[in-house]
């Protein structure tokens, strides 16, 4: 009896320790809601599952893997997966601008700017560096020309304190 309790107790260890899958949102609204209330990126991917040119390697979402690189990879994301051959993934596409598949975005941690977007096959060393250059959810923080002047739009406190 002893010997099947410690058996039972050790096996839901081990299963409450193991990471879970990713979960993909089918649902591009619920994502980007997700996104917005927990301060993460959102990755979405548009594609047309089952066709060879216009889908995205399976095992890049690794959606039936629990560990591995890609899932540690993809753990920092909302996921949002949509099949763009129904209708609803018609119109997610259109609002993506998306004419070719599959295509991959990322939406910044505050889910309101695109930071990242790529259409066409991504490689597998490719997707790892997606994935861990935009982690952070942080939008890039560019300005070409800095002024001294604080009524001039490419005015940046931040640029204009770290160049003095």
């Amino acid at each position: 009896m002893v010997n099947f309790v410690a058996t039972a107790t050790l096996a839901i260890s081990l299963m409450a320790a193991s990471p879970a899958a990713p979960e993909w949102q089918s649902s591009y609204g619920k994502a980007l809601e997700a996104t917005r209330a927990g301060q993460e990126p959102l990755l979405v991917v548009l594609d047309k599952p089952g066709s060879d040119k216009a889908a995205i390697e399976p095992a890049l979402l690794s959606e039936n893997q629990a560990e591995g690189e890609v899932a540690k990879l993809l753990s920092p994301y909302h996921l949002c997966h949509v099949d763009v051959t129904t209708e609803y993934g018609q119109k997610v596409a259109k609002a993506f601008k998306a004419k070719d598949f599959p295509h991959v975005a990322i939406i910044d941690k505050t889910g309101s700017v695109v930071i990242f977007k790529k259409t066409g096959q991504v490689k597998q060393d490719e997707w790892s560096k997606i994935l861990a250059d935009h982690k952070s959810g942080n939008r890039p923080h560019v300005v070409l020309k800095p002024s001294d002047d604080p009524s001039d739009p490419s005015y940046c406190p931040n640029c204009h304190r770290q160049q003095y």
